[in-house]
């Protein structure tokens, strides 16, 4: 036991030389304070690239859904020309489905060439604006003549609706071969349709990480809840997006969810153990100028050694606290820790990597029980990245697959830092793995929901054009022919009419059922409208293959339909548009219309048939 003694051998040097100390610690606290400036200035400028892409993310959704909604409403254009005129129930049964499918449209009109509004879709909330007369108001008849004198759509500059709102109506001049017979009118209520593209029913919401404004042509026309409640900040950040010569600009403002969320403590943690490092060292400065009084060094090493020894219990028994409330934290949100020594290759887990391989906690893991469980086409890549570690050529950071002995495949998120000694040898690498299966899962789920539609579950228009560019890839490297068939329903809108549009989506089901039967599974079939679908065929061979296909879906769409107990009969008109590897750099939109112009020669001829594009490749060829 040691024992303090009393008796004072000489007396305690007073040591009053303090500058030295608070110098050192105030040069390094201005040090700390640099680097926590740095940081907290890197974290504002994270934060606002993430605010500025979250902004060009709108705008290019604003752009895409213009790109599939203007092609649709020329389709009605282009039928009408067709038909060289058409009545009002086909008008109205066309543009409701545009209505329906395709929210954010205040109405769709036809305006006769009087400039009166003659039909509407859809007339609920509408009334107002029937046999209205559009060439009182100087703005929508500048629009509507220019419209008709190019023979060319127009957008017009924001409006406010009859109905109340801001909106702005597209127009579509049609030239029949009598000549001008008026315009189609898409009249766009704003806040519903942004509300659409941004997939938000803009209600309060406390974990919304953005509120968004947008100004059309300079004007305010849409504004999120909330708003107006945040004050303008560097943050903000601005897109703009071109629309038939409209520019749009959206401008993006983060809340203070959006901080919190994606709040980063690095500067406040580099704060911390920087001033306390600081306090530290100035305090062993003074420690030391203390023992430089010869008659009380041993005194003041005693005193030293009991100290650390002191501090030493305390550190060993906050070690063992923080390490216990490390395991326990590592418990509760499921993450593996691991540690794997370089030289013998001898993993060290936690139960919970146990649990993430399903490994039995009694085997001994080395590298290759880790190497082992990778799935085959992920394991290149993960062994690539953590040799790059090692070898201190990159950062193991990293997602991928592994197989368990079950036959379960779950997908790993992994990171790591490996430790080396004075001479930049690594020693070992210490990480963690946790199971990030459930997020993918989430996520390839709603990739497909934005890719297939609601009621058929077919790929899209957007997907099908991806699909015909892979067919051309196809083949160009086989030097096979791709084709593309448009296939529209014969007699479906008596189907709507007559029996109403549940036994119409009954039809539209079971038509993809009967397509998918009539071709191969390396193919593809999509809905890109009402009673409207697109096959892609990959792999051709021969104009007999095509044949054949096409036949068996005009067969196969002729038997007839059963609902309710009554024999519903449609039949399909077929158009089919041939590309080959020497056209593989063919433009997927126009490979399209050529299908579309097909399908319409079958429709002015009869019906329920198939008909060749008379393209450059079907006159040399077929």
């Amino acid at each position: 036991m040691i024992t303090k003694s009393k008796k004072r051998i000489s007396a305690e040097p007073r040591i009053n030389n303090l500058w030295l100390p608070i110098l050192i610690g105030s040069l390094l606290f201005s040090l700390v304070l640099i680097f926590w400036w740095s940081l907290r200035q890197e974290d504002r400028a994270d934060h606002r690239d993430l605010v500025i892409e979250h902004a060009k993310k709108l705008s290019e959704d604003i752009q895409a859904d213009m790109r599939s909604r203007i092609p649709a409403l020329k389709r009605i254009v282009s039928r009408w020309e067709f038909d060289d005129g058409t009545t009002e129930s086909s008008f109205k049964n066309d543009a409701g489905h545009y209505v329906i499918d395709l929210p954010g449209f205040q109405a769709i009109t036809w305006i006769d060439k009087a400039l009166h509004v003659k039909w509407i879709v859809p007339l609920a909330g509408n009334e107002k604006a029937v046999n209205l007369n559009l060439g009182f108001e100087e703005n929508r008849r500048v629009s509507l003549e220019q419209a008709k004198n190019t023979k060319m759509p127009i957008m017009s500059k924001p409006i406010d609706l009859v109905q109340g709102g801001k909106g702005f109506i597209i127009y579509f001049p049609i030239y029949t071969k009598q000549g001008y017979d008026g315009l189609i009118s898409a009249v766009f209520r704003i806040k519903p349709w942004l509300n659409h593209v941004f997939r938000t029913d803009d209600i309060p919401n406390d974990i919304d990480e953005f509120k968004i404004s947008v100004t059309l042509d300079g004007i305010p026309v849409y504004t999120q809840t909330g708003w107006e409640l945040l004050q303008q900040s560097s943050f903000d950040a601005n897109a703009a997006a071109i629309i038939m010569g409209h520019k749009i600009i959206i401008s993006c403002r983060p809340t203070k969810f959006f901080f919190a969320h994606h709040q980063n403590n690095h500067a406040s943690i580099a704060l911390l153990i920087g001033s306390i490092l600081t306090i530290l060292i100035a305090f062993i400065v003074h420690l030391f100028q203390k023992t430089s009084a010869e008659a009380w060094r041993t005194y003041s090493t005693q005193n030293t050694l009991e100290f650390e020894i002191e501090n030493h219990d305390k550190t060993t028994k906050d070690l063992k606290q923080t390490s216990a409330q490390l395991m326990l934290a590592a418990k509760a949100g499921k993450i593996g820790i691991w540690s794997l020594e370089i030289a013998t290759n001898l993993l060290k887990w936690n139960e919970r990597m146990f649990e993430l391989y399903d490994v039995p906690s009694d085997i001994n893991p080395n590298y290759e029980t880790w190497a082992t469980a990778l799935h085959p086409e992920d394991a290149e890549d993960a062994k690539g990245k953590l040799s790059a570690a090692v070898e201190g050529k990159g950062t193991f950071d990293t997602e991928f697959r592994i197989i368990t002995a079950s036959g379960e495949i779950k997908y790993i998120h992994a990171a790591a830092k490996v430790e080396r000694d004075v001479k930049n040898n690594p020693l070992r690498m210490t990480g963690v793995n946790w199971d990030v299966t459930e997020q993918k899962n989430i996520e390839e789920q709603i990739r497909h929901m934005a890719t297939h539609d609601t009621l058929t579950g077919l790929p899209t228009l957007k997907l099908a054009k991806d699909r015909v560019r892979l067919a051309f890839a196809i083949a160009t490297r086989k030097e096979l022919m791709t084709a593309v068939m448009f296939v529209d329903l014969d007699g479906f809108k008596n189907v709507n009419d007559t029996l109403g549009h549940d036994a119409g989506d009954i039809v539209l089901k079971e038509t993809a059922k009967r397509l998918l039967s009539c071709v191969r599974k390396v193919d593809t079939v999509a809905r890109i409208g009402g009673d409207e679908f697109l096959i892609v065929l990959n792999e051709i061979n021969s104009k007999e293959d095509l044949n054949k296909i096409a036949a068996n879906i005009v067969k196969s769409i002729a038997i007839p339909f059963i609902h309710e107990n009554n024999q519903v009969t449609v039949g399909a008109s077929v158009g089919i548009a041939v590309c080959t590897a020497s056209c593989a750099q063919h433009d997927v939109e126009r490979l399209i219309k050529e299908a579309d112009d097909a399908m319409y020669s079958i429709k002015k001829t009869g019906k329920n048939g198939y008909a060749f594009a008379e393209n450059d490749f079907a006159k040399n060829n077929f």
